[in-house]
């Protein structure tokens, strides 16, 4: 396999430990709308753009510009508790993504957030130099598990997909991953590691992961 030159990073738990401010953002509007919400911390990482949940998960009974409505709160109610509180890294992120800027690998956001999510995380981690693109769920017309949001970011940092290495931590990431053409690091961050066991690779976290390996192959 050839070697990476560039690496792509869902943002949700890969670079920032975001799973319980989306689950208590989708309680909080599921409760000001009076809709009932199953399995609240599966919904918080499942990798899905916000409408999908809306219409294909939480199959709520709203017109579509309802949905795009509720789910517009509900990201603003998430970036609030963001501005107000802040939000942490999975544990090893800024440094695994540092040491890949210094050698000299490409890095891209590949994310089905809204654009605004992934600036506000990124700025508020001082992240935001680190990337030479990011693409958000805005971006694209289908979301993952098709393989867009990889492929616009591939494009975007003008690399082979095959010289792509993405690191993710949902099943349906993983799947869009490789329907791109690229290798897959899952971390088990959001989901145990027997629902990632399509990754080529995977890890707890990014303490325990080298770039250069990774670079070179590994993954």
């Amino acid at each position: 396999m050839p070697a990476a030159r560039a690496f792509v990073f869902d943002l949700d738990g890969v670079v920032v430990d975001s799973n319980g401010l989306h689950v208590d953002s989708w309680r909080e509007v599921a409760r000001r709308h009076g809709h009932p919400l199953a399995d609240p911390e599966h919904i918080g990482k499942c990798g899905l753009r916000t409408l999908a949940v809306i219409r294909d998960l939480l199959r709520w009974p709203v017109s579509d510009a309802e949905a795009r409505r509720i789910g517009l709160e509900k990201e603003e109610i998430y970036r609030e508790w963001i501005r107000e509180g802040g939000i942490r890294a999975i544990s090893g992120a800024v440094e695994f993504i540092r040491r890949s800027r210094e050698l000299g690998l490409l890095c891209a956001i590949g994310s089905s957030a809204p654009r605004a999510n992934v600036t506000l995380c990124l700025q508020t981690l001082g992240l935001e130099q680190e990337f030479h693109a990011t693409v958000s769920g805005e971006d694209v017309t289908r979301g993952k598990p098709a393989p867009d949001i990889f492929l616009a970011a591939a494009a975007a940092l003008k690399m082979p997909p095959a010289e792509c290495v993405v690191f993710e931590d949902a099943p349906a990431g993983i799947a869009a991953a490789h329907a791109a053409g690229m290798r897959v690091v899952a971390l088990a961050t959001s989901h145990p590691p027997g629902e990632l066991v399509g990754a080529d690779r995977l890890a707890t976290d990014f303490t325990g992961l080298d770039p250069l390996g990774i670079r070179n192959g590994e993954a």
